[in-house]
């Protein structure tokens, strides 16, 4: 495990070239250059943004964006630590021009209708070029159905929105496997959005709070974020479900195995290893919630785990579904 977070750390570094270009500050003395973190390059100030969109949104009806960043901020082992950088290396897009070093593999859209008050989200396979847009995944992996839902999601005149799904199973691709991890969310929410009035931001670029002398990345977990978010996600997902997702980078091991954070005390030891059942075959690991009354878990029902964190998107293309 500390072999594969070096691993992750290392790819989530950059050199000068993702710094940006550099500017000669005002008040520098001496001939000294200044850096500031304002994107620069024609790549990212092509379409005028706060979050460097790379599709112009502006006056258009319907219209898309992938989130830029996602800020897990429960359950406590996907906040921090390896999978929080696995999950931010992938969600960040692939611009190391714009001081944005991630793989891009991850990646989750949003489309907006917003003449009918629409909102059409899921995830999308691995784009070969991000400037040519994404497409929605549509397959199957295992027994969960990868397909985009469609929600309601009207648009305030200030830019607010919200939108809830009852379900949504949401693939996390990686470089290093084929096959995606999946995300079988419940009881989705996404809420306390702004989208920018010219319909190309949720969030902005987090240009004053990014390092010039750190090539103008995000820290290594997240502080300082290369994004201010603009948005929260609530959701959550059961024990059962997670047991049967197996995270191929982390020895084989079922999702749910990875949230208990025990390896010892909860796997069966298996290959691939899960969570360890009691006689009745019931997960022995308790979560913090309860699916059947999607509340805080009692002592009677811990079947799942609550999901939260925040999220920044930025404009894209989307090129419907993909094609099988």
């Amino acid at each position: 495990m500390s072999a594969l977070t070096g691993a992750a750390a290392a790819a989530g570094c950059g050199g000068d070239d993702a710094g940006g270009a550099s500017s000669n500050s005002p008040g520098a003395t001496g001939g000294a250059t200044v850096r500031d973190c304002s994107q620069k390059h024609p790549v990212c100030t092509a379409v005028a943004s706060d979050c460097v969109a790379v599709q112009d949104n502006r006056d258009a009806t319907t219209f898309g964006l992938r989130m830029a960043q996602l800020t897990i901020t429960k359950p406590d082992v996907l906040a921090i630590g390896y999978v929080a950088r696995l999950v931010a290396q992938g969600l960040t897009i692939n611009l190391p021009q714009c001081n944005l070093n991630g793989t891009g593999t991850f990646s989750w859209l949003l489309e907006f209708d917003k003449a009918n008050g629409k909102l059409r989200t899921g995830g999308a396979k691995i784009a070969d070029d991000p400037l040519e847009g994404y497409c929605f995944a549509n397959m199957s992996v295992g027994e969960f159905e990868i397909a985009p839902t469609e929600i309601d999601a009207p648009l305030g005149d200030d830019g607010a929105w919200s939108g809830e799904a009852e379900t949504l199973n949401v693939p996390i691709f990686l470089e290093t496997s084929p096959d995606p991890i999946i995300l079988p969310l419940h009881q989705v929410r996404l809420t306390d959005a702004t989208l920018s009035a010219d319909n190309n931001c949720v969030g902005r670029y987090n240009v004053e709070g990014l390092d010039p002398m750190n090539a103008c990345l995000p820290g290594q977990d997240g502080d300082p974020p290369a994004f201010i978010n603009g948005g929260k996600l609530a959701a959550f997902i059961t024990l059962e479900e997670v047991d049967r997702v197996i995270v191929s980078n982390i020895n084989q091991m079922s999702l749910c195995l990875v949230l208990s954070g025990d390896i010892v005390k909860y796997g069966a030891g298996g290959e691939p290893n899960t969570c360890k059942r009691d006689e009745s075959g019931q997960i022995v690991l308790k979560g913090d919630w309860c699916s059947a009354t999607n509340s805080p878990a009692t002592e009677d029902c811990a079947d799942a785990y609550a999901l939260g964190g925040e999220f920044a998107a930025s404009a894209v293309k989307i090129n419907g579904l993909c094609q099988q």
